[in-house]
């Protein structure tokens, strides 16, 4: 059975902003779960990932430091992604250490934006400018050491998780 445009965006809307599960959105709207996985895997295809918009929306609803926290939460966890992509790849060491200086500018920028509405990530800034720059001078000081220092950062970046949690 076809549905019209508007039973869509129903299924839609009850699944991004009233929070309904896929298979409550499709009942409420009066189609099978089915036809909405395959609108919802149609709509991603097409650039509207309905997962993301609903997490987005989550935290629009939320407190500006819940906001806040949920940015530099995803800031971190592609930080970290990006540390063991750099981790395992085949640059040298010359090429690393540039995109781990690229990589401390980007979050010193996060950093900086939300400091002021979260006291706690002042310190979480320190103490990842010092990893930064220790980094940086391992390049300089003792460049065979980099590959290592970058191994360790993955399992250190968890600590720091826990510390500033």
């Amino acid at each position: 059975m076809a549905h019209d445009a508007q039973t869509k965006a129903f299924v839609r809307r009850y699944y991004v902003f009233d929070y309904l599960t896929l298979e409550q959105a499709a009942e409420k709207a009066g189609v099978s779960f089915p036809t909405a996985r395959r609108w919802k895997k149609q709509a991603e295809v097409m650039g509207d990932d309905w997962d993301k918009v609903r997490d987005a929306q989550s935290i629009a609803g939320g407190k500006i430091e819940e906001v806040a926290k949920g940015m530099l939460t995803r800031f971190v966890l592609h930080f970290s992604s990006v540390m063991d992509e750099l981790e395992k790849s085949e640059l040298p060491p010359s090429e690393k250490a540039e995109l781990l200086s690229g990589l401390g500018d980007s979050f010193t920028k996060m950093t900086a934006a939300s400091k002021r509405i979260l006291p706690e990530v002042s310190e979480l800034a320190v103490a990842l400018k010092t990893v930064e720059l220790l980094g940086e001078f391992i390049q300089v000081n003792k460049p065979q050491l980099l590959s290592e220092f970058v191994e360790l950062l993955d399992a250190f970046g968890q600590v720091l998780n826990k510390e500033f949690k």
